[in-house]
């Protein structure tokens, strides 16, 4: 949240501290249904819910998916019929009405966190919640981190949920 101050920064005094005047009206939360989305999903309703927000959940498709073989597509879990790819927007859904909050699913094809930034954006949303894998080392430096690059790239606050 942001305080409303008279004067610049470097100037403020606790006397100077008026009102909180930010207010959280939606939470975009991307997910693709793993441990660390899921938690940043949980994160994102309480928030929603404490806030009176609207969520919106996305699964953002690389294209990656169709080039792995049927077989390594029918060994990943699967969640009540639903293909992993969008198992983590059902879970949104399904934590959202049993919450009583608001919420929209959306599936969106490009790269990950330009995608996130940029729905975001065009949205209008107040806040993205995002899981955080822990990966660190080696695998961080291949693979990388989306929460990180959305942290980096976007100019709308960032929440990273770590999961241990």
């Amino acid at each position: 949240m942001k305080v409303c101050i008279k004067g610049s920064a470097e100037d403020l005094k606790l006397g100077d501290i008026q009102e909180v005047c930010h207010e959280i009206d939606k939470i975009l939360v991307p997910t693709d249904g793993s441990e660390p989305a899921v938690a940043a999903t949980e994160y994102a309703v309480v928030l929603a819910k404490t806030f009176g927000a609207k969520i919106k959940a996305i699964f953002v498709d690389t294209g990656l998916e169709s080039l792995e073989y049927p077989e390594e597509i029918m060994n990943e879990d699967v969640y009540e019929g639903v293909h992993s790819s969008i198992k983590g927007l059902v879970i949104a859904k399904t934590m959202c009405e049993r919450n009583g909050v608001e919420c929209e699913v959306e599936l969106i094809k490009g790269g990950v966190a330009k995608r996130i930034v940029a729905t975001a954006q065009e949205w209008g949303a107040d806040m993205i919640v995002v899981g955080d894998t822990g990966r660190t080392g080696l695998k961080r430096i291949a693979l990388g981190s989306v929460a990180e690059t959305v942290v980096k790239g976007s100019p709308i606050p960032v929440v990273v949920v770590k999961v241990d």
